[in-house]
Parts: structure tokens; sequence; C-alpha cells
């Protein structure tokens, strides 16, 4: 059995840090954040909460969180009409947060059928979009087939054991 809250890092000789905090708020909800620096500087940060449930599983990721505003790129667009009157931002542009925000959800259909989706949605200073991806996996005794459909287009796998030494 595995002790929560749990920490797990290590820092190299430069100072730059790899961290992960996992704590298991409840029976099927964990949690998890993960820390990275380079010379006392954050590279990244991401938040993650999932819930496994007797059939499915959930999980919503934040990557890269401004979360005290300030720490976002500066946005290149020109500020909104009329916003420099009441103390807007300058003519510089405004603090843009990047963020990027992974959802995904899996479902057993059956026994042998599990179906999900996965959307990432990411902006930052000039670029916003969002992407759906469609999985499915189905076993059967000896193989596995899965097949993922997105944008991005779509990827098909197989996995058949022959016999207890031989897995193609």
């Amino acid at each position: 059995p595995q002790a929560f809250p749990m920490l797990v890092g290590d820092m190299d000789n430069s100072g730059s840090l790899n961290a992960q905090v996992l704590h298991l708020v409840a029976e099927r909800i964990r949690t998890k954040a993960v820390f990275q620096t380079h010379q006392a500087k954050f590279v990244t940060w991401q938040f993650d909460g999932e819930y496994r449930g007797d059939d499915c599983t959930a999980t919503l990721t934040l990557g890269n969180p401004d979360l005290l505003g300030e720490s976002g790129e500066r946005d290149v667009v020109p500020p909104r009409p009329g916003c420099q009157a009441r103390g807007g931002p300058s003519a510089e542009g405004r603090v843009v947060p990047a963020v990027i925000l992974v959802a995904h959800f899996l479902q057993s259909i059956t026994s042998r059928l599990v179906l999900g989706g996965e959307m990432v949605y990411h902006r930052r200073p000039g670029e916003e979009g969002a992407i759906l991806t469609l999985a499915g996996k189905y076993t059967a005794l000896k193989w596995v087939a899965t097949l993922n459909v997105g944008y991005g287009g779509a990827h098909a796998s197989y996995y058949h054991r022959a016999n207890e030494q031989v897995s193609v």
C-alpha cells in the first residue's frame, strides 16, 4: 500500500528540479501536480484530476496555467477600442495567459469494448484551438485492436498473442 500525499522529485547539479505531488483525495479520486524548474525559474507545471469508476475513467489536466495573470505572454494584438480611457491595456497589448486543458473520458461498453474521447484546448497569444479525438479498444482472447480518429487523421494498432512465447 502507498501512503498519500506522496512527493517524488529529483534535482540536478545546476539546481533544476522535477517534482510530482500525488494525493488520493478519495478512494476513486486522485490528484497530481507536476513542477519543473530550470535554474530557479519555473519551466512548466501541470495539475491533474482523475476519477476511476467501476467501468469508466475521467481525467482533467491543466497545463502551464497562468494562475496569477502576470506570467502570460504579451499579446501582439492591439487593445480593444475604448479600453485605454478606463485604464485598460496600453498600446503594447495586454497580458494573455497561456494554457493547455486536456479532458478525456473512457467508458467500458462491454467487458471487451471500451470507447472514449479526448479534447485538447490550448490558448496562447495569437493562437487558440481545440482538437477532439475519439478512441476505441476491443480486447479478444488472443488479440487487442485499437483505433483513434481525430483532426490529425486515424491511427490503428493490433496486438496478437500467437502463443505463450510469441506475441505479434
